[in-house]
């Protein structure tokens, strides 16, 4: 009996495929130990020590130009800095991860405490709620009578990351300027919204036109109740809930109350 093993077998002692072997082959990091006269690759220990060696490295995500100069001609200490970069690589990986596992319970979570209705004028889809602090960074300010462009996004793509996972806060004041914020993330604060009690109201619209048209109604909502809101109106955009309503978009309506007390 043969000690030497086939490429077929070779792959089933590495649970890889076949087609992953000839592609290694292809690049000239593993070579089969002979060809038999059936023109069989054949393969013995050296072969699947080497084959270990090249799926350990692809474990670590390196390419295979680097596997190849790793076991042709580098040394122990040049192979060293290379894990290290692959460790922390897969740190990077791991907080990406953590960073996505997060963004997706906060989906989940604001999705929860939609209003079945919101889309309707209903005094149920008014709220007060407690907020805490929110350090607020700019994004870029525009008029008021203008609506966000995709000119807009392409001119000020460089101030924000992840735009669309992101609350995009439209501050507006009597300054007829809206300013456009994120949440401060370890960087500069340019604005910040007080702890307290804030009315709040909540919808889906098919276009921003429908959020002005809202914005009248609640601070109507407001007066009626003898709320005194204070502070610039805040609305915030949470484009990822339109996952949930793909032809709809979600905001919600802030404004800070000084007498949260008087509609209850």
């Amino acid at each position: 009996m043969k000690d030497e093993i086939t490429i077929s077998e070779l792959a089933q002692l590495m649970q890889v495929s076949v087609h992953q072997i000839r592609y290694f082959e292809e690049k000239g990091v593993l070579h089969p130990a002979y060809t038999g006269e059936n023109q069989y690759r054949m393969y013995g220990m050296d072969e699947v020590y080497r084959l270990a060696h090249i799926l350990l490295f692809r474990k670590m995500g390196l390419s295979v130009q680097v596997i190849k100069e790793c076991l042709s001609h580098l040394t122990a200490e040049q192979i060293t800095p290379i894990f290290r970069q692959a460790l922390r690589d897969t740190e990077a990986e791991i907080q990406r991860l953590q960073d996505t596992k997060l963004f997706i319970e906060k989906l989940l979570d604001e999705k929860e405490q939609i209003p079945k209705q919101v889309s309707q004028a209903t005094e149920g889809t008014y709220a007060i709620v407690q907020r805490e602090e929110f350090p607020l960074s700019l994004w870029f300010e525009m008029q008021e009578a203008e609506s966000l462009s995709a000119k807009h996004l392409i001119q000020h793509r460089n101030n924000i990351s992840n735009l669309f996972e992101a609350d995009i806060h439209y501050v507006h004041n009597d300054s007829g300027i809206v300013g456009m914020y994120t949440k401060a993330e370890g960087g500069q604060t340019d604005l910040t919204l007080p702890s307290g009690s804030y009315l709040s109201r909540t919808l889906f619209v098919e276009n921003e036109e429908g959020v002005a048209a809202t914005a009248q109604e609640f601070y109507a909502y407001a007066e009626e109740r003898g709320y005194m809101c204070s502070g610039p109106l805040i609305i915030i955009e949470k484009s990822y809930l339109s996952l949930f309503t793909p032809d709809q978009l979600h905001y919600e309506l802030l404004s800070y109350v000084s007498n949260p007390e008087v509609g209850e």
